[in-house]
C-alpha cells in the first residue's frame, strides 16, 4: 500500500453530512482472504510504535499537499447543481409552516415532502439544505433520524434518535422559562401509560418528563392493540406539544425504504394528525429499493392527495400582499373562514435523477477552481459518460483520480492539470458507486483501519465509542491497543471515514463507505465478526448498557451459531421489549428467530418454558399484525404438546378465545371453546342443554339469594387472596364466557357463569373479578327478578369488593366494569340522573390513564346517552362529543365512535344542523351499523327523535315491531326511557287514530279499530313497566309516569270527546315533575302534548300559552329545528305573523 496518499473514498461526501445506507449484499468481490474472526484476531500482533509513525505520516503528507487553497478539491463547497429546484420546493414548504403560525387564517396543512431517487443522488443534501435557515430561528428545531439495514428489525430506530436528540437540547434551544411550560405542557397532557411507553422508545424522554406512577395491576388487562393506539395517541400528544414549543419543527428520516414496520405505522400515525399543523416532515427512500410497505404507504397518499382539492401552496415570492392579491383576486377571499385553501396533508413528492453534462461541468469548474468552460467541458464529458451523472460518485471518481495521480495540481503554475486520454483508459464505467469506494480502500485503507471499520459497520448507523473500546480491548494485547485505537480513530474522521458526533458517538460519512466497507468481505465472515461482536457486547455490557442496546446485540447474534439456549433466551428478552413498545413486527421476528434457534424445544424444564413464552409471544404479535392463521397454528402447537401441562396451555388457550371474540366475532363458538377448556383442564362444568342451563339457573338464583351471598365489608376483608393459577386462569376463562354467553343470547347460562364466579370466591380466595360478577347479578335480581332490594344490595357488595380489591393492589380494570355496569343496568333506577356525571368523568380518566381504553370509551358512551336523554344543552352536548370523537377516531375504536357518532347526528338533527329530522345520516354518521347490538341503538335514538318531533306513527310502528326485543334484550340506561318513549308514540298515534275517527276522517273501520287497539295494547304495557319502577323507588322515572298518565287520560278524554279538568291536572304535574327532576326536554314536550291537547278540546288561548311555553322550553334545549316547526304551528294556529317572532 502507498501511505503517501489520501484515501479516495475519504472525499466523496461533505463533512458533517449522512448519507444513504446500502445492502450488505451489494457487492460481492473481497479484498481480504480473512475470516471474520481473523479480522478481530489480526490487531493483536500490529506494532503500535510503527503504525503511529506511519499514521503520522500520511497526515503530514496530506497537509503538505494542501498547503494552497487553491490546490484543494473543495468538495465540502460545492454547489448543488442540479437540485435547485428541488431545493426550493423544500425551502417552500418550510415558508408554509412559517407563514401558518403567523396567519392562523390561513388553512393549515401539514407539510409531507418525500424525496426519492439513486443512491448518491443527492437526497440528504436536498433535505438538508432547510437546516440553518430553520436553527437560524430562535426557537426552530430540524430533528434528524436514519434508518439503518443492519438493524432493520429494531423498532423505532430513526425516532428515537431524532426526538432524543430533541429532549437532550431541549433546555438549551428554548431557555429556562419556555423549557419548563415545555415540561409542563407534556407532563399535563400525557397520562402515565402513554409516558410509560414514550419512555420504552425515546432515549432521555426523562429529562422532559418523567414517568408518572402507574398502578401494575392495570398493565395485565391492557389489550395488546389497545396499548399500540395508546403509544400512536401518546406519541401524537407529545409531537403536538412539541410543535407549540418549537417553531418550526422539522423532522427528517433518512433511508425510509429500510424502515421497520412499526416505524412506518408511526410515520403514517403523524402525517395523518389532523390538529397539528407547525410540523414539517422530510422523508428519504432509494427510489429503487422501495420495500411493499413503504410502497403502500406512498400509494395510499397519492391516492388521497387526488380525492381532495388541491391545495394552494404559498411560497416565499408569495410573502406580500400584492402577490398573495394575484393569487386569489383579494385578500378577503383568501383569509375567508370558510374557504377550503388545502387539505390537511400537502404532500410534495421530489424525485432526483442523475445530472446533465452541463451540470457536471459546473462542478468540475466549482471542484477545480475553473473559469473557462471550454476547458472543462472534454473531462466533464469523460467523467458524465463513466458516472452517468450521478453526484456522490462523480465526486468519488474525481477524488479517485487525484489519488492516482491522474487528476493533479501543479503549485508552479497553480492549475490543475490532467491527461484526457490517460483518464479515458483509467477510468471505467459503473452505476455502482460502492465498486469505486471499495476499490478506494483496498488502495488506500491500511490494514488495522479496516478492522476498526468493519467493527463499526457492525454496530448499526451511529455506534458507541465504549462498544468499540470495549471490542477493541478483547482484540488487543497489553494496553497497547487503547493508544492504537484513538490513533486509528482520529485518522478515520480526519479522513472522513466517519465522522464524530458529539463527545462520544462515530457514523459513516456516507452509506457508500460503509457499503464499501462490508461489501470487502462474504456473507459467512461477516456473520462470524457479527457473532464475535454481540458476543463481546452480551459478556461486557452491564444489564442497564445491554437493555438498552439489547436489540442491537439481538441483531448481532440472530443469524449466527451462537448456543441455542443461551440465544433463544436472549431473543426472548427483544421479543418481550418490542411487543412492550407495540412493535408486533419486530416482536414476531425475535421470538419465531428464538423457536428456530431452541433445540429440544419440548424436552426438560427450562426449554418448554422457553418455548411456550416464545411460542405465546410470536401469536400474540401474528393476531395483532393480522395473520390469524399463523397465530393459531402456534396457539395449536404448545395445547398439542402432551408434556405440556395444562396449565401452561391457558395462555394458548385465551390467545385463541380473544381471536374468536374479539377478530372473528363468533360468540357462540367463543362460548364453547371457553367452557370446552374450563371442563377439560380444570374440571369446571356447565350443562350445555337448555334444560340443564334452566334448572342450574334456578339453583344460582336460590344460592343468591342466601343471606351468606351479601357479606359484610368485614367478610369481605377476612377473604384470603386467591393464588392457585388453575383457579386463577378459570376466573379469566369465565369472564370471556360471560361476554360470550350474554352476545350469544343465553341469559340463563351467564346467569350460571356469574353465580359460578361468585362461589370460586367464597371457596377458593379473594378475586377481583367478583366485583363486576355482583354488578351484573344485581341487574338481573332487579330486571328480571324485580326484586329490587337484593338487587341494590348487590350493587353496594360490588363497590365494597373493588375497594378491597385497590387495597390489595389487585384491582385492574374491575373498577371501571363495575362503574359501568351499575351506572348502565342498575343507577339510573336508584339514584337522580344529573349525580351521575361526576362519577362517569372520573370513571373515564381513570381508565384512560392506566390504559383501559375499552373501558374508558364505553363509559363516555354511557355518558354521552344519559346526557342527551335526560336534556343537557344540546350545544354543549354537541361540544363534549367533539372533544372525545377524536380520541377514538386516532385510537381506532370504530364501535364506540359510531356510538357517540349517532348521539351527536341526533342533537344536530334536533338543532337544526342536518336536513333530517328522525334519519340519523349526515355529515358525523351513516345510521349502517353492521353489528345487531349497533343497529338496536340506532333503533332507540329513531323512537326517540320520533317522541320529540311529532312522528308518532313512525314511532308506534317502529315501537311494535321491534321495541319489545330491545327492552328484552338490553336493560340499561336507554332500557328506562325507550320504555317511555316508546310509551309517548303509541299514546299520542292511538289519540290521532282516535281524533280522526271522531272528524270522520277515518280508516276502514276495523283496520283503524284494530291499529288502535294494538297501540294501547303496548303503550299500557311500557306504562305499567314504568309504573312498577317507581314503585320500586326509580328517582329517575317519576316524570314519566306522571306523562304517561296525562297521556292516557288525554286519549280516554279524546275518545269520550269531552274536555276534562283531570286531564289538564295530569299534564300540570307531568311539567311540574319534569322540570323538578331537571328534564328540559320532557318538559317541553309535555308543553306541546299539552297544547296539542287543549287546541283539539278548542281551548285555543290556553293552548297557544302551553306552545308558547314549548317553544321557550325546546330553545332552552337548544332544539332549534323543533323551534322552526313549532313556530310554524303557532303561526298557523294564531294566523298573525307577528307569533313567530313573539315568543323567541
Amino acid at each position: 500500500m502507498d501511505s503517501q496518499k489520501p484515501i479516495a473514498v475519504l472525499k466523496a461526501a461533505a463533512p458533517g453530512s449522512q448519507t444513504e445506507d446500502s445492502s450488505y449484499t451489494s457487492g460481492s468481490s473481497t479484498i481480504s482472504e480473512m475470516s471474520g474472526h481473523e479480522v478481530l484476531a489480526e490487531v493483536q500482533v500490529v506494532d503500535v510504535d510503527i503504525l503511529s509513525v506511519h499514521l503520522e505520516q500520511e497526515t503530514s503528507t496530506k497537509k503538505q499537499q494542501a498547503t494552497s487553497p487553491l490546490g484543494t478539491l473543495r468538495l465540502d463547497q460545492c454547489k448543488l447543481y442540479g437540485r435547485e429546484e428541488h431545493i426550493a420546493s423544500v425551502q417552500d414548504g418550510l415558508f408554509r409552516v412559517k407563514q401558518k403560525r403567523l396567519n392562523q387564517k390561513l388553512n393549515a396543512t401539514l407539510e409531507f415532502v418525500l424525496i426519492s431517487g439513486p443512491s448518491g443522488s443527492g437526497k440528504t443534501a436536498v433535505a438538508t439544505s432547510i437546516q440553518q435557515d430553520v436553527e437560524r430561528s430562535p426557537s426552530g428545531v430540524y430533528l434528524q433520524g436514519k434508518f439503518d439495514l443492519s438493524v432493520q428489525k429494531e423498532p423505532y430506530t430513526a425516532f428515537a434518535t431524532a426526538l432524543g436528540d430533541l429532549c437532550c437540547r431541549a433546555s438549551d434551544i428554548l431557555g429556562r422559562a419556555a423549557f419548563e411550560r415545555f415540561q409542563e405542557e407534556t407532563i399535563k397532557n400525557l397520562d402515565s401509560l402513554e409516558l410509560h411507553l414514550l419512555h420504552g422508545i425515546i432515549p432521555s424522554m426523562g429529562l422532559i418528563a418523567p414517568e408518572k406512577e402507574f398502578r401494575a395491576d392495570f398493565r395485565s388487562s391492557i389489550k395488546m392493540g389497545d396499548q399500540k393506539n395508546r403509544l400512536h395517541y401518546g406519541f401524537l400528544k407529545f409531537i403536538r406539544v412539541a410543535s407549540a414549543a418549537f417553531c418550526p419543527l422539522v423532522f427528517f428520516l433518512d433511508d425510509l425504504q429500510w424502515a421497520d414496520v412499526s416505524s412506518l405505522e408511526l410515520l403514517k400515525v403523524l402525517i395523518s394528525d389532523q390538529e397539528n399543523t407547525n410540523l414539517m416532515v422530510i422523508g428519504t427512500y432509494r427510489s429503487n429499493e422501495v420495500n411493499p410497505d413503504l410502497s403502500k404507504m406512498i400509494q395510499d397518499l397519492r391516492l388521497q392527495q387526488q380525492d381532495k382539492k388541491a391545495p394552494l401552496k404559498l411560497t416565499r415570492q408569495d410573502s406580500n400582499r400584492q402577490s398573495l392579491l394575484s393569487k386569489r383576486g383579494s385578500m378577503s377571499k383568501l383569509l375567508s373562514p370558510g374557504e377550503d385553501l388545502g387539505t390537511n396533508l400537502t404532500l410534495t413528492e421530489l424525485s432526483l435523477g442523475n445530472l446533465t453534462v452541463k451540470e457536471v461541468e459546473h462542478i468540475t469548474m466549482d471542484l477545480l477552481s475553473l473559469t473557462d468552460h471550454t476547458v472543462a467541458a472534454p473531462l466533464a464529458q469523460i467523467l458524465h459518460r463513466r458516472t452517468f451523472g450521478n453526484p456522490n460518485y462523480l465526486k468519488t471518481l474525481i477524488t479517485a483520480l487525484h489519488d492516482d495521480d491522474l487528476l493533479s495540481f501543479n503549485v508552479g503554475t497553480t492549475e490543475w492539470c490532467w491527461d484526457l486520454d490517460e483518464i479515458e483508459k483509467s477510468s471505467f464505467a459503473t452505476d455502482n458507486v460502492v465498486d469505486l469506494a471499495r476499490r478506494g480502500i483496498q488502495r488506500n485503507a491500511s490494514k488495522e483501519m479496516h478492522h476498526l471499520l468493519m467493527c463499526v459497520a457492525c454496530l448499526g448507523s451511529i455506534c458507541k465509542e465504549k462498544c468499540i473500546r470495549l471490542i477493541w480491548k478483547r482484540s488487543s494485547v497489553g494496553n497497547t491497543g487503547e493508544r492504537l485505537l484513538q490513533q486509528l480513530l482520529n485518522q478515520a474522521v480526519k479522513q472522513m471515514f466517519l465522522e464524530q458526533i458529539g463527545s462520544s458517538q462515530f457514523r459513516f460519512t456516507h452509506d457508500a463507505v460503509k457499503e464499501a466497507v462490508i461489501s470487502s468481505i462474504c456473507l459467512g465472515e461477516i456473520n462470524a465478526l457479527r457473532q464475535k461482536i454481540g458476543g463481546i457486547l452480551f459478556e461486557e455490557l452491564t444489564e442497564e448498557e445491554l437493555e438498552a442496546m439489547l436489540f442491537l446485540v439481538a441483531d448481532l447474534l440472530h443469524n449466527t451459531d451462537w448456543p441455542g439456549s443461551k440465544l433463544s433466551q436472549l431473543l426472548l428478552r427483544a421479543a418481550q421489549k418490542a411487543k412492550g413498545v407495540s412493535a408486533f413486527s419486530s416482536a414476531s421476528f425475535y421470538a419465531l428467530n428464538g423457536i428456530k434457534r431452541l433445540r429440544n424445544m419440548w424436552h426438560g424444564d427450562e426449554n418448554v418454558q422457553l418455548a411456550i413464552k416464545l411460542h405465546s409471544i410470536a401469536a400474540e404479535a401474528e393476531r395483532c399484525l393480522g395473520n390469524l392463521p399463523h397465530a393459531k397454528r402456534l396457539c395449536e402447537t404448545i395445547i398439542g404438546q402432551d408434556s405440556v401441562p395444562n396449565i401452561d396451555k391457558m395462555q394458548a388457550h385465551k390467545i385463541l378465545i380473544d381471536m374468536l371474540w374479539n377478530e372473528e366475532e363468533d360468540f357462540e363458538v367463543s362460548l364453547n371453546y371457553s367452557l370446552d377448556c374450563l371442563g377439560e383442564s380444570i374440571g369446571c362444568n356447565f350443562p350445555r342443554g337448555k334444560a340443564g342451563q334452566t334448572v342450574g339457573a334456578l339453583r344460582c338464583i336460590n344460592y343468591m339469594k342466601m343471606k351468606k351471598s351479601i357479606p359484610s365489608v368485614a367478610e369481605i376483608k377476612a377473604l384470603p387472596q386467591m393464588t392457585d393459577p388453575t383457579r386463577l386462569f378459570g376466573m379469566e376463562l369465565m369472564g370471556e364466557a360471560t361476554y360470550s354467553a350474554f352476545f350469544a343470547g343465553k341469559p340463563t347460562l351467564m346467569l350460571m357463569i356469574l353465580a359460578r364466579r361468585i362461589q370460586w370466591s367464597f371457596q377458593y380466595g379473594f378475586h377481583a373479578s367478583m366485583a363486576p360478577a355482583y354488578a351484573t347479578m344485581a341487574s338481573a335480581f332487579m330486571h328480571a327478578l324485580g326484586d329490587w332490594e337484593r338487587g341494590r344490595k348487590m350493587a353496594k357488595v360490588a363497590v365494597q369488593i373493588v375497594e378491597r380489591a385497590k387495597e390489595l393492589g389487585v384491582a385492574g380494570n374491575s373498577e371501571q366494569e363495575v362503574l359501568y355496569r351499575l351506572h348502565f343496568l342498575v343507577n339510573p333506577w336508584t339514584q337522580p340522573a344529573r349525580s351521575l356525571s361526576n362519577q362517569l368523568i372520573d370513571g373515564y380518566k381513570t381508565c384512560m390513564s392506566h390504559g383501559d381504553v375499552d373501558n374508558a370509551f364505553k363509559i363516555i358512551v354511557a355518558y354521552e346517552f344519559s346526557q342527551l336523554l335526560s336534556g343537557k344543552e344540546l350545544k354543549q352536548l354537541e361540544a363534549d362529543i367533539q372533544c372525545y370523537r377524536p380520541q377514538m377516531e386516532a385510537l381506532k375504536y370504530d364501535k364506540w365512535d359510531f356510538q357517540v357518532g349517532i348521539v351527536l347526528q341526533a342533537a344536530l338533527n334536533l338543532m337544526g344542523k342536518t336536513e333530517n329530522t328522525t334519519i340519523l345520516a349526515g355529515s358525523v354518521v351513516e345510521e349502517k351499523p353492521g353489528v345487531r347490538q349497533l343497529w338496536h341503538q340506532v333503533q332507540f335514538l329513531k323512537r326517540f327523535l320520533c317522541a320529540h318531533f311529532g312522528e308518532y306513527k313512525t314511532g308506534a310502528i317502529n315501537s311494535v315491531k321491534i321495541g319489545k326485543e330491545w327492552l328484552k334484550a338490553y336493560p340499561g340506561v336507554y332500557y328506562g326511557y325507550d320504555a317511555f318513549h316508546q310509551a309517548i308514540c303509541l299514546y299520542a298515534e292511538a289519540h290521532n287514530i282516535a281524533q280522526n275517527a271522531s272528524s270522520g276522517c277515518r280508516l276502514a273501520p276495523s283496520t283503524s279499530g284494530r291499529t288502535m287497539s294494538l297501540y294501547k295494547e303496548h303503550a299500557y304495557r311500557n306504562h305499567a313497566l314504568i309504573k312498577s319502577w317507581v314503585k320500586s323507588g326509580g328517582p329517575n322515572h317519576v316524570h314519566h309516569l306522571s306523562i304517561l298518565d296525562a297521556e292516557q287520560a288525554a286519549l280516554l278524554s279524546c275518545m269520550q270527546k269531552s274536555k276534562s279538568k283531570e286531564v289538564c291536572k295530569l299534564y300540570e304535574k307531568a311539567i311540574v315533575d319534569s322540570v323538578r327532576g331537571g328534564f328540559v326536554n320532557h318538559a317541553a314536550l309535555t308543553e306541546e302534548r299539552y297544547a296539542d291537547y287543549l287546541l283539539e278540546m278548542d281551548d285555543k288561548q290556553e293552548g297557544i300559552y302551553h306552545l308558547e311555553n314549548a317553544i321557550k322550553r325546546y330553545s332552552d334545549w337548544g332544539a332549534m329545528r323543533k323551534v322552526e316547526f313549532l313556530r310554524e304551528k303557532l303561526v298557523k294556529v294564531t294566523c298573525s305573523p307577528l307569533a313567530q317572532n313573539g315568543s323567541s
